[in-house]
């Protein structure tokens, strides 16, 4: 990469062939990808499955259900790219799966792109990609998307990780087309690797005054009712426990009027989209909720998701009331432990913007996220260029205003407040919680 972000210094060749490659290339089956609707996606449903478990990175976000929802609860259309692999005389496999929508970058410039994910309840943009045909099927998606009159031929690539297998196939796949990526910003998030064969609890990761702060909490709390850790797996359990997660949101410090809706619950048409989301999700397997109860009633709330061997950590939410007891941090220790118990899973993305959550304090592993801009033009466009100019700009000017706002705005702020004897109103929300 240059120092201007552009990839296209990178050499990508492929792979020298090797004695016999004209004939192993011939007997390949031809790959072709095309642009469907999310009822076309949704009949798929056994043909994504065998997808998912062959898949290079799993992403729950690009699952079924999230394209039914987009679908069935928002008025945005969504473009489902879908790669497939044609062998002579068989059933076609699909090999990819991309979901993009048309929106405008992140800067407002008045340029359509296409973009992934699909909306700010949605943390990761990779394509499911057959492991062993992830070239493959995402030249053909770019050049869908190259070839279509009606659609923008760039493409917001958001919060794809960069230390797995898409993408280099990305990088790889832009290069064949002679096409541009620049690279708008890089950050990392917190993740929680299974632990190994023999190897203590996730929770082991945790120091051990920290253990301890843990089980003095736990022991506060039970001295004030019956706390009980309760999981929700049934799909008419989950959509009943999330209608109470959102009303534990917007009861907290997100419900404010001072934090401009930024429940779910105050949004209509993105909690519309959520709990489609959540309850399709649900009868696919694909997502639960964990919580923790006192007296009967939820203090903290947990959302996870999960697609093949990984899971995601959706969102949380918790009881002000008990927040110096950190309800959030006793329902994520049990959480972890909960969702590693049966094998099935190697990983949990925490979905956080970057290292700088709470999550980050507790989980020492990292995933390396970056926001991309591809342009499928060949060689370039001027619109492009101007549209990677503007998004990385806006992107360092957004992060000075938040550095500023964090080490000069904010602390002569919460002096002030200090000295009306006002409540200080930031400190529920940091005690060890993992919301977003």
């Amino acid at each position: 990469m240059d120092s201007s972000g552009d990839f296209r210094g990178l050499h990508l060749a492929d792979p020298a062939p090797d004695s016999g490659a004209d004939a192993t290339a011939a007997s390949r089956p031809a790959v072709s990808a095309e642009i469907a609707t999310a009822p076309r996606f949704r009949s798929l449903a056994l043909l994504w499955r065998r997808l998912v478990q062959r898949c290079a990175e799993p992403n729950v976000f690009m699952e079924p259900a999230v394209a039914g929802a987009m679908y069935t609860a928002t008025e945005t259309p969504l473009h489902v790219l879908l790669a497939w692999s044609h062998r002579s005389g068989e059933e076609s496999e699909l090999i990819g799966v991309w979901l993009l929508v048309i929106a405008r970058p992140s800067s407002r410039l008045p340029i359509r792109t296409l973009e992934a994910p699909c909306n700010s309840l949605t943390f990761l943009g990779s394509p499911v990609l057959d492991r062993d045909r992830a070239l493959e099927a995402l030249s053909a998606m770019l050049a869908v998307v190259a070839d279509d009159p009606a659609l923008p031929k760039l493409i917001c690539a958001n919060q794809i990780a960069t230390d797995g297998p898409v993408f280099p196939a990305l990088l790889g796949a832009v290069a064949r087309r002679n096409g541009r990526i620049v690279e708008i910003e890089r950050r990392q998030r917190a993740r929680l690797d299974a632990p190994a064969a023999g190897q203590g609890a996730p929770s082991s990761v945790i120091s051990a005054k920290r253990r301890a702060e843990l089980r003095r909490h736990r022991k506060r709390l039970a001295e004030r009712g019956a706390l009980r850790h309760v999981s929700h797996r049934k799909p008419e359990e989950v959509s009943a426990a999330f209608r109470a997660f959102l009303d534990l949101e917007a009861a907290g410090w997100k419900g404010r009027k001072s934090r401009r809706g930024r429940a779910i619950r105050q949004a209509p048409p993105l909690c519309a989209f959520a709990q489609t989301m959540i309850a399709g999700l649900a009868r696919d397997g694909c997502a639960g909720i964990e919580a923790l109860h006192l007296d009967g009633r939820p203090i903290a709330m947990n959302v996870w998701l999960r697609s093949g061997r990984t899971a995601f950590g959706w969102k949380m939410a918790y009881d002000e009331t008990f927040a110096k007891w950190g309800p959030g941090s006793l329902l994520m220790e049990m959480t972890t432990e909960t969702v590693f118990a049966d094998g099935t899973l190697d990983v949990i993305d925490s979905c956080n913007r970057d290292a700088s959550a709470t999550l980050a304090q507790l989980w020492p592993e990292r995933r390396e996220i970056a926001d991309l801009l591809i342009d499928v033009t060949p060689g370039g466009s001027a619109r492009g260029r101007l549209t990677a100019l503007a998004e990385r700009l806006f992107r360092q000017g957004r992060g000075v205003a938040r550095r500023t706002y964090k080490a000069h705005v904010k602390p002569v702020y919460l002096r002030l407040l200090a000295r009306l004897g006002t409540q200080r109103p930031s400190a529920a929300p940091r005690q060890g919680t993992t919301e977003r």
